[in-house]
């Protein structure tokens, strides 16, 4: 039987898991499309730290008694969600642990209206899968340092 998806606040002690899935999982699906000098690739348990004293939160999702996938979220000048870097273990895709993930941003926000992401241009399977779940394009794009260029995808809150 399936586990169930426990989704938390990440701590310090999750810092290497989190990374070491995070590599794995843009190694297999972004480093084909936009090569190995990706920024996910590269962060340390020292950046990501300094992200989160920045403001930011990271969220991990714990399956079957493992971290098995984290995003990290913020809240934005206007009131609005913005998160990134959403990872799944490559052993486990296809379970909808992204998609829970995703969806929980807005259960750990109910204040917030609007939630915000970018995606890169190239991958289509992940703007596919945002899509299905109520992002939509905006037509804005984000040149992003060593990066891809990403599209900017946004999602209304149904009220």
């Amino acid at each position: 039987m399936e586990q169930d998806l426990a989704i938390r606040e990440g701590v310090a002690e999750d810092y290497p898991a989190v990374l070491d899935i995070q590599r794995r999982a843009y190694r297999e699906k972004e480093a084909p499309l936009y090569g190995e000098n990706l920024p996910p690739l590269f962060e340390t348990p020292e950046t990501l730290a300094e992200e989160l004293a920045a403001g930011k939160r990271l969220l991990v999702g714990v399956y079957d008694g493992r971290i098995a996938a984290s995003l990290r979220m913020k809240t934005l000048e206007d009131g609005s969600v913005y998160f990134g870097r959403l990872s799944v273990d490559p052993d486990l895709q296809g379970k909808g642990i992204g998609k829970r993930m995703a969806l929980a941003v807005e259960d750990w926000h109910p204040e917030a209206a609007v939630f915000v992401l970018d995606c890169g241009e190239k991958s289509e399977e992940n703007r596919h899968i945002y899509g299905k779940i109520g992002y939509r394009e905006t037509g804005e794009v984000v040149e992003v340092e060593y990066g891809p260029r990403c599209v900017v995808m946004k999602k209304r809150r149904n009220i």
